[in-house]
C-alpha cells in the first residue's frame, strides 16, 4: 500500500503506469508457477509434508515482496508483451476499487461473524477441562493467555483473534469427551501459536491485491487446506491406528466452514475427504527442504523473463523524435564499456546523417520497471550527448539495450532495440574520422 500510493501521490500517472507494469510483471509470473503447483500438487502432497506444501503456495509472496530488488538483478526479458499505457493507467483505478471493496468487505464481514460469536458465547469454566486446556499449552510452552468459551453459534471448534486482548478459542455447545477434547486443544493451540490467524488476515489481503488472478484465489484456497493438514500432521504426530480414527471421526463430526479471520479443526467437505485419507492412511513423508530450496532458486532465476513494455515503435519515433543530427555534441564508442582508460574509446565531435538514420529505424520497446544498466556488459557501447531545449540527455546503445537519461533530473527509461546495435557498422563512422 506504501508503494501504491507513493507512486500516485509523488511520481502521479507516470508512477501509477510503473506500479501496473511491476504488478504485471508479477501477475505473469505468479501465474506460470501457480499452474505448474496444481499440476503437481497431487504428486507433491503423497512425497512432502504438508507444512512444506503450505510453503510453496506462500513462496511467491515473499520473494516478490520487494519487487523491485528482483527486477534490478533480473535477466533480459525472453519475452516482451506490449499493453498501451493508457490501457494501464485505466486499469490501475479498476484495481484499486476492486481491492478496496474486496479487502474491506473481509474486513468488515470477519468483525461482524467475531462480534455474533463472541455476543452469544460463555467462558468455560468447567474444572477438569480447563486444567485439560492448561496442560496442552503448558506442552506446548504457550504463555500467553487466551480465552477458552463456547459458543452455541458454532458446529465447529475455531480460533479467532491476533491481539492479546481479543485471542480466543472457541468451542460449540455440545458434548466432548477429553480425549476428543485433548485433540482439538492440541490443533487449536498449534495453530495459535503458529499465528495463523495472521496467516489468514494476510492471505485475504493478497486475495484483496490479485482479485483479478482466479489463480490466486485457487492458491489460497490450498494454502488455507495445507495449513489445516499441516496441523493434522503435528497433532497426531508418533500417534497410534485408534487416536487416529478417533480423529478422523471427530473431524467428520464436527465438519463446518470457518468465516472470517478464524482457523478450524474440521473444514467443509472440499477438503475434508483429503484430510481424512491422509489421518486414517498415514504415511512417511519428506521434509520438502530440498524441493523450498530448488523452487526458490527456480523463481529467483526466471522472474522477469516476460515483461511489460507500454510504449513500441522505433527509436525514432521514442527517443529521437525533433532531435536532428546537428543537436548531437559528442559521441562516443567503446570496445569494452567497462574500462576506465580513454585510449580505448573513439570521440566524434559531430553526428553523421547516416549514423543518425540508422539509430532512427531500430525498433525500440520502452520497458516499465526495469533497470537495464546491470546488463550493460562487455558489448560495444555508444553514447550520444544530446542538447535539447528541455535539456541534456545522454543516450546509450549497448547490445539490445538503451537507455535514456535526463542529466538536470536524473530520471533514466529503459528501452529494448531490436535488431542488436551493429557495432562493426557503428564503429565503422569512428575509423572514416
Amino acid at each position: 500500500m506504501i508503494l501504491v500510493f507513493f507512486t500516485m501521490e509523488i511520481a502521479g500517472e507516470e508512477g501509477a503506469s510503473n506500479f501496473m507494469g511491476m504488478a504485471l510483471d508479477i501477475f505473469i509470473s505468479t501465474s506460470a508457477y501457480f499452474i505448474a503447483l496444481l499440476i503437481f500438487l497431487p504428486l507433491l502432497r503423497k512425497l512432502i509434508s504438508a507444512r512444506a506444501c503450505a510453503t510453496l503456495w506462500l513462496m511467491p509472496v515473499f520473494l516478490f515482496f520487494q519487487p523491485t530488488m528482483l527486477l534490478e538483478n533480473a535477466y533480459l526479458p525472453l519475452q516482451v508483451l506490449y499493453i498501451p499505457e493508457i490501457v494501464l493507467r485505466l486499469f490501475i483505478y479498476i484495481w484499486l476499487a476492486g481491492f478496496v471493496i474486496l479487502f474491506a468487505g473481509e474486513i468488515i464481514s470477519g468483525m461482524l461473524f467475531q462480534r455474533k460469536l463472541l455476543k452469544g458465547a460463555r467462558p468455560i469454566e468447567e474444572e477438569r477441562i480447563l486444567q485439560l486446556w492448561e496442560q496442552e499449552k503448558k506442552a506446548l510452552r504457550y504463555k500467553r493467555p487466551v480465552r477458552l468459551l463456547c459458543s452455541p453459534e458454532l458446529t465447529t471448534p475455531l480460533s479467532m483473534g491476533i491481539f492479546k486482548k481479543t485471542q480466543a478459542t472457541l468451542l460449540p455447545d455440545r458434548y466432548y469427551t477429553m480425549d476428543e477434547l485433548r485433540l482439538i486443544f492440541r490443533h487449536e493451540l498449534h495453530h495459535i501459536q503458529r499465528r495463523d490467524v495472521d496467516t489468514k488476515i494476510f492471505l485475504s489481503f493478497c486475495r484483496a491485491m490479485c482479485w483479478f488472478n482466479p489463480l490466486v484465489w485457487i492458491a489460497i484456497r490450498r494454502a488455507s487446506d495445507d495449513l489445516e493438514l499441516s496441523c493434522d500432521e503435528i497433532v497426531l504426530e508418533n500417534s497410534g491406528d485408534s487416536e487416529r480414527r478417533q480423529y478422523a471421526e471427530l473431524l467428520l463430526r464436527t465438519a463446518g466452514n470457518s468465516r472470517g479471520f478464524t482457523t478450524c479443526l474440521s473444514a467443509a467437505a472440499s477438503s475434508l475427504r483429503y484430510r481424512l485419507k491422509s489421518v486414517v492412511q498415514p504415511h512417511a513423508r519428506r521434509t520438502g527442504i530440498a524441493l523450498l530450496a530448488a523452487m526458490m532458486l527456480v523463481c529467483c532465476m526466471s522472474y522477469g523473463s516476460v515483461s511489460i513494455v507500454s510504449d513500441r515503435g522505433t527509436v525514432g519515433s521514442l527517443v529521437l523524435s525533433n532531435i536532428a543530427a546537428e543537436d548531437v555534441s559528442a559521441l562516443y564508442y567503446y570496445d569494452d564499456p567497462n574500462t576506465d582508460d580513454s585510449d580505448d574509446g573513439y570521440t566524434l565531435t559531430s553526428c553523421s546523417e547516416e549514423l543518425m538514420a540508422y539509430l532512427e529505424s531500430l525498433k525500440a520497446d520502452k520497458l516499465l520497471n526495469r533497470s537495464l544498466s546491470s546488463f550493460y556488459d562487455d558489448a560495444p557501447t555508444l553514447s550520444l550527448e544530446v542538447e535539447t531545449e528541455q535539456g541534456e540527455r545522454d543516450i546509450s546503445f549497448n547490445g539490445r539495450c538503451l537507455s535514456v537519461e535526463d542529466e538536470d533530473t536524473g530520471q533514466m527509461e529503459y528501452y529494448l532495440i531490436s535488431p542488436e546495435m551493429n557495432a562493426a557498422y557503428v564503429k565503422s563512422f569512428f575509423d572514416a574520422d
